[in-house]
């Protein structure tokens, strides 16, 4: 081989590493726009809804079909959230602590309060 064989393999090297680099800050960026995203509505604290049957209805929707099947009517070992034999704060208590292999679903009594109302809406 004639020429400089190395200088095409550092330059490939030098960009994979600036690549690398940049990609890691844009990765940075997006880990802490999902974070913001998880908390729901970027971190600020929920302090009542319009409507909480609804809220409650769309955040029920968005957690608790992966488990309970798409209408709520038990899937599988997961109980039917339709035919339940629980108070509004027993169910309070469920989404916020968990109970047995459900895991809490959010440490936020307002967002629990809004959920448990449109299950029981369910069970009426």
């Amino acid at each position: 081989m004639r020429g400089r064989p190395l200088i095409p393999f550092a330059v490939i090297a030098i960009v994979g590493l600036l690549l690398i680099t940049v990609l890691s800050f844009v990765g940075l960026n997006q880990r802490d726009a999902m974070q913001e995203d998880e908390d729901g509505n970027g971190g600020e604290e929920v302090t009542e809804f319009d409507d909480p049957v609804a809220a409650g209805e769309e955040m029920a929707q968005q957690s608790c079909i992966g488990c309970h099947g798409g209408d709520l009517s038990g899937a599988g070992s997961n109980p039917d959230l339709t035919n339940l034999d629980l108070t509004h704060d027993e169910v309070v208590d469920v989404i916020l602590n968990g109970q047995g292999a459900m895991p809490s679903m959010t440490d936020n009594e307002v967002e629990a309060d809004a959920i448990a109302q449109y299950i029981m809406t369910l069970n009426e």
